[in-house]
C-alpha cells in the first residue's frame, strides 16, 4: 500500500478521510500545543477515543452493552496469583503517556509501565458476553483443571493471545489515524508513518491467522498448532501473552519470518502464567508456518531451561506490550533494573539491547555440547524468574 515511510501524495490519506494525501493532511495548517502536558493530554484523549467495541467472532453482530471488557488473562485464576493490594504493574493506556529522552536531545512521548486494578489488567471490548463465556470457558471457569492442558486449552490460549493482538493493533492504527487528523504535520514525521505503515502490514499479516482461528473455531478443530509446552517448577511472578515474529533463535541464528512469495510475516504465539505450585511458558505456531518456526520450537523444547530462562527474560520486555509483574517483583529489583524494564518496554525498537543479545546467544552456541551451556544472569539488572514465596 505504501511505497516507503514517506508518505506519497498519490496514497490515501494516513487519517482516514478517504481523499489522497496531497488532497488532505499534506497541505493542513500544523497544529500548535503551547506546552508539553498539553500535547500529552490531547494524546491521552485520543487514545482513549480511539477504543473500539467489538466482537471479533465470525459472524457476532453483538454491540453496545452485549460486549465486555474481556480479560486476556483471567482476573481470579492467574492475575490474582500476582496482585498486592489488588494491584499489578503494566502499561497503562487509560493515562497520559510521558515524555522520555531515549537519544539526546530528543523526547518522546511513551506509555510507562504503572499499577493497575487487577480488574482493569489485560481488558479489551473485543468480545461479546456469550462468546467469552462460551468459547474459553476451559481456560477461565474453575471446574476445568490447568494442571495439565489439553489441546483445545493449549489452542484457546494462543487463540486469544492472537485476539487481543489483532485487537490492540486495530486501536493503535485508529489511534495514530486520529494523530495524523488531529495533529497533521505529524504525517511529516519519518517516525511517525513508519509505525503507522508497520501497524498497517502487521494487521494484514494477522488476516491470514484470523482466517485460520475463524475456521479452527467454527470447526472445533484444533490440530493445526503445534504448541511447545514448559512446565516450571516454581509460580512465576509475572504473566504476558504475545504475538511475535522473533528475529532470531536460541542460538541467535537469524529467522526468515517474511514469506518470499506472500511477504506474509509470519508469527508465534506465546503466553507465560502461573497456576498454584508451578508455571506455564507455552509457544504457538501454526503447522503450516513450521517450515520457519520448527527448528525454533525445537530449541524450546530440548534446549536447557536456563538458556531458555534468559532469552524470555530479555525478550518480553522487549517485545510484548502485554507484560504484567507482581508489585513484590517489582519492588524486588534494584533501581537500575526497575529502570531497565521500563526502558525496555518503552522503546522496543532498542537495537542495541537486541544485538547483545543476539551475540551473547551465538557464543554460548560455540559450546560442543549442549551440557555445557551455562547462564549467568548475575549481573543482569532484572529477572523475571525470582520464584514466588508465600508471605508469611
Amino acid at each position: 500500500m505504501f511505497k516507503s515511510f514517506i508518505f506519497n501524495g498519490k496514497e490515501p490519506c494516513p487519517c482516514g478521510s478517504g481523499s489522497l494525501y496531497k488532497d488532505c493532511c499534506k497541505t493542513k495548517e500544523p497544529r500548535q500545543f503551547h506546552t508539553e502536558g498539553e500535547f500529552l493530554n490531547y494524546m491521552g484523549q485520543t487514545m482513549k477515543k480511539s477504543r473500539i467495541k467489538t466482537c471479533l467472532v465470525k459472524g457476532c453482530t453483538a454491540k453496545g452493552k452485549a460486549i465486555i471488557g474481556a480479560h486476556a488473562l483471567q482476573e481470579n485464576r492467574i492475575l490474582n496469583k500476582l496482585e498486592a493490594n489488588k494491584e499489578v504493574y503494566m502499561q497503562d493506556f487509560t493515562k497520559d503517556p510521558k515524555m522520555l529522552e531515549i537519544e539526546k536531545g530528543k523526547r518522546e512521548p511513551f506509555y510507562l509501565l504503572d499499577k493497575v486494578l487487577i480488574k482493569d489488567a489485560t481488558v479489551a471490548t473485543c468480545f461479546c458476553r456469550t462468546h467469552d463465556d462460551s468459547i474459553f470457558a476451559k481456560i477461565e471457569k474453575f471446574q476445568y483443571t490447568l494442571d495439565t492442558l489439553d489441546e483445545e486449552q493449549l489452542f484457546l490460549f494462543a487463540y486469544k493471545t492472537f485476539a487481543f493482538e489483532l485487537y490492540t493493533e486495530t486501536v493503535s492504527k485508529k489511534f495514530q489515524s486520529h494523530m495524523f487528523a488531529g495533529i497533521p504535520q505529524l504525517t511529516k514525521d519519518p517516525s511517525a508513518a513508519q509505525k503507522y505503515i508497520n501497524t498497517d502490514l502487521k494487521l494484514e499479516d494477522l488476516q491470514y491467522y484470523r482466517d485460520y482461528f475463524d475456521t479452527a473455531l467454527a470447526q472445533r478443530d484444533y490440530l493445526g498448532l503445534e504448541t511447545v509446552v514448559i512446565e516450571l517448577p516454581f509460580r512465576v511472578q509475572f504473566t504476558n501473552y504475545m504475538a511475535v515474529a522473533p528475529p532470531f533463535d536460541l542460538r541467535g541464528k537469524k529467522i526468515k519470518s517474511i514469506d518470499r512469495k506472500t511477504k506474509r510475516m509470519r508469527f508465534v504465539f506465546s503466553t507465560t502464567f502461573p497456576v498454584e505450585n508451578k508455571s506455564y511458558f507455552l509457544v504457538s505456531a501454526l503447522k503450516s508456518d513450521l517450515n520457519v518456526y520448527g527448528e525454533y520450537l525445537e530449541q524450546i523444547r530440548n534446549f536447557p531451561i536456563g538458556l531458555i530462562q534468559y532469552y524470555i527474560n530479555v525478550f518480553i520486555p522487549l517485545y510484548s506490550q502485554n507484560l504484567i509483574i507482581s508489585p513484590t517483583l517489582w519492588d524486588s529489583w534494584s533501581e537500575m533494573g526497575q529502570y531497565g524494564v521500563q526502558f525496555t518496554v518503552a522503546d522496543p525498537q532498542s537495537i542495541k539491547l537486541l544485538m547483545a543479545v543476539k551475540f551473547h546467544l551465538q557464543n554460548i552456541s560455540k559450546a560442543s555440547k549442549k551440557e555445557e551451556i551455562k547462564i549467568d544472569t548475575s549481573d543482569m539488572p532484572f529477572d523475571f524468574f525470582i520464584p514466588y514465596t508465600p508471605r508469611p
